[in-house]
């Protein structure tokens, strides 16, 4: 399946830019194994430290006059600590059978604001499937290159229009571990999205979390962070396996309604909650909605056990190790089961008097569901809030940071405000929903004919890094053959759900 992954690099010390560019992914293409990436991601960073000893780096040099000295050079030697994640990521996409380009945003968004190869630039972003964004990270955010990319996206209606519904993913390096790559890659992900793209994070080999976090506090250091190359490399592997699965399924659409489940995770006076049987009885023909209201669930807090799930079986099997009587989580257990998008629901009043929120505790059970094998993967996820002006409680980044885990699909958060009471923006809301639904019905016939259609499966193996009880359990099941009863039976599942849902 034919598609290409765009690798933009965003930081000012890149060393391909020109001919460099294209010779980078020649490099890339001929490189055959993890060894020959590993050995060459090496080469290229000492070539770049030797790139910046030539500019005077050991003779004391002030940086600005280094930084003049790398800019005269050809563009086509070395790698920056960014560029290095962005390499072992786009080889990956290669891997997975996809296209790859590679450009620097340093040679679009100069400081003498010449804007004359921004057509060129756009071009390539319109012909791209999907994007990959490596950053450094500055204050725990993205580096100007990438706010420049952004602004470009929010501004340009074009552009915007062209790029909906490709994939996106984000690479973060910073000068230590805990050093900011986190919230780079969720600020970032939640302006990318909410520019019309599908957000994704790193794949369930390396913990299903926000994307590529490298750690490099020095020129050429990058090479020496393997878990960070790790994280970029699954990154790679989770925009490569959801751009192919969706133009696999570019001429499918759902026979009948996509499967929406909406969690009422907090609510004050049911505003939530009629909010959203508003949104289904407005889009009746157009969804199969399962509304769980939660609020007032008796949901007991998670144990954070070592060994959950408890065992590896079929999705239908409950596997919290909270069985008591008086929990209600396992009632709802199984309806949650092959449905095409969740929409988690919150609504945050000025005055919380009254309100009633069982957010936490609900998102915090949803534990064992990931890490049993990510029952909900590849789902559509899109959060839904309520907010008072005022109220400043951030839900959907929360909502989002948290479901994404989930190994989802992120599409924008949908927001309603109310000022005393009253909608300010009933009608976007509305127009937000359809697209959703129009969304979800693509995205599901992708994911349901790809996974038919693969004659083994795509197999989401949940990864207990850091666990060390848990690598232990996990063994073990693996002896029983548990795990892959499992991924069959849910195999089984889907290609039933082929037969009568999806339209060929």
């Amino acid at each position: 399946m034919n598609y290409k992954i765009l690798g933009i690099c965003g930081s000012l010390r890149n060393a391909r830019r020109g001919l460099g560019k294209k010779s980078l992914v020649d490099e890339i293409m001929a490189i055959e194994t993890c060894d020959e990436l590993m050995a060459y991601i090496e080469q290229e960073a000492y070539a770049h430290l030797e790139n910046f000893k030539q500019a005077g780096r050991e003779s004391n040099v002030p940086f600005d006059e280094m930084y003049k000295q790398l800019k005269s050079l050809k563009g086509n030697r070395g790698l920056s600590n960014s560029e290095i994640a962005l390499a072992v990521a786009l080889w990956e996409v290669k891997q997975k059978g996809g296209q790859i380009e590679h450009l620097s945003l340093s040679e679009y968004f100069t400081e003498s604001y010449d804007e004359s190869h921004l057509e060129e630039f756009k071009h390539k972003l319109i012909d791209a499937d999907g994007f990959i964004l490596s950053t450094p990270v500055y204050f725990g955010d993205r580096g100007s290159l990438a706010q420049s990319l952004i602004e470009l996206f929010k501004n340009d209606d074009e552009l915007r229009a062209a790029v909906m519904d490709k994939t996106y993913a984000g690479l973060a390096v910073g000068a230590k571990r805990n050093g900011g790559q986190e919230t780079t890659l969720i600020y970032q992900l939640m302006d990318m999205i909410n520019c019309g793209l599908l957000g994704m994070g790193n794949d369930s080999d390396t913990t299903s979390q926000y994307g590529g976090t490298g750690v490099a506090g020095d020129i050429g250091t990058m090479p020496k962070d393997e878990y960070g190359l790790n994280t970029a490399m699954g990154t790679g592997r989770r925009i490569a396996n959801v751009t192919r699965m969706l133009k696999m399924g570019r001429d499918r659409r759902i026979q009948g309604r996509p499967r929406v489940m909406f969690w009422i995770l907090q609510d004050k006076d049911e505003v939530a909650f009629n909010t959203v049987n508003r949104l289904i009885q407005t889009n009746a023909d157009d969804l199969d909605a399962s509304v769980f209201n939660l609020v007032d669930q008796h949901i007991f807090r998670c144990l954070a056990c070592d060994i959950c799930p408890t065992h590896i079986d079929l999705d239908e099997e409950y596997r919290c190790i909270i069985k008591t009587n008086r929990d209600d989580f396992s009632d709802l257990h199984e309806q949650f089961l092959d449905m095409d998008a969740i929409i988690p629901v919150t609504y945050s009043p000025a005055n919380r008097s009254g309100l009633k929120s069982n957010y936490q505790r609900f998102i915090e059970r949803t534990r064992y569901l990931r890490r049993g094998d990510y029952v909900f993967s590849d789902l559509v996820a899109c959060p839904l809030v309520i907010e008072d002006l005022g109220a400043g409680e951030h839900m959907d980044v929360r909502m989002m940071t948290s479901t994404l885990r989930h190994h989802t699909i992120m599409s924008n958060p949908m927001l309603l405000y109310l000022n005393k009471g009253e909608e300010m923006n009933t009608s976007a809301l509305n127009s937000e929903f359809r697209r959703l639904l129009d969304r979800t019905s693509r995205v599901a016939a992708a994911r349901i004919a790809s996974m038919a259609e693969e004659s083994e499966g795509v197999e989401h193996k949940y990864n207990p890094v850091g666990y060390v009880l848990s690598v232990g359990k996990d063994a073990e099941d693996q002896k029983l053959n548990k795990r892959s009863e499992m991924i069959q039976n849910r195999i089984a599942r889907t290609k039933k759900i082929y037969r009568t849902h999806v339209d060929s």
